[in-house]
């Protein structure tokens, strides 16, 4: 019985997986207020029956993506504190990793759901409570900060900085949604920009 039940959560986070990944291209064509749970059953070759069973709306599908992103970007930053190295270094295996999922389309769209997140007025409530519990500025910073410190990053303003690294992220991210054959930077020419030169 146990075997059975595995395997049938199997099936479930498969089929699950399946809408999600879905309702992301939906959500990035057609933006969550424009979508439909039926065009999100297209996308997925399910019935809308079946895709129901596993979400109640298309908020709860669109919320679950805005987690997901959320939890993504969060485990990056954190793996990166979490390494050796001096903070440039750490910042560089960051860059290094969210350009690899930018380019290899996996999350480029998480990316943009994220935008339409912080953006649309049409999005749920429990999506701005989670958008303002996991800023990635705000866990970013520190790492700036300590780079500052430590004479290896510019010094300005750290919260303008780290903007200024998302904005040049998401703006990748977007760039590839667009235009597919983009070629993506190397992480270095990124780096460089906020690398303290020597005096």
């Amino acid at each position: 019985m146990p075997r059975q039940d595995e395997q049938n959560k199997q099936i479930r986070d498969a089929r699950s997986e399946q809408i999600l990944q879905a309702a992301a291209q939906v959500f990035a064509r057609r933006g969550m207020a424009a979508a439909k749970i039926s065009d999100i059953a297209k996308e997925a070759g399910l019935s809308h029956g079946l895709v129901y069973h596993y979400f109640k709306s298309k908020e709860e599908i669109f919320t679950t993506l805005v987690k997901k992103a959320s939890e993504n970007s969060m485990d990056i930053i954190q793996q990166a504190n979490q390494r050796e190295g001096t903070p440039l270094q750490k910042l560089q295996w960051m860059t290094e990793q969210m350009i690899e999922s930018i380019g290899s389309g996996e999350e480029v769209l998480l990316f943009l759901i994220m935008i339409q997140a912080s953006t649309s007025d049409a999005v749920p409530e429990e999506v701005k409570e989670t958008l303002k519990m996991s800023s990635p500025v705000e866990v970013t910073a520190p790492l700036i900060i300590a780079g500052q410190r430590e004479g290896e990053i510019i010094q300005a303003d750290p919260i303008q900085l780290t903007v200024t690294y998302y904005a040049l992220i998401q703006g990748l991210a977007i760039n590839k949604i667009q235009w597919q054959e983009c070629p993506m930077p190397d992480p270095m020419m990124i780096i460089n920009i906020f690398r303290k030169r020597g005096e």
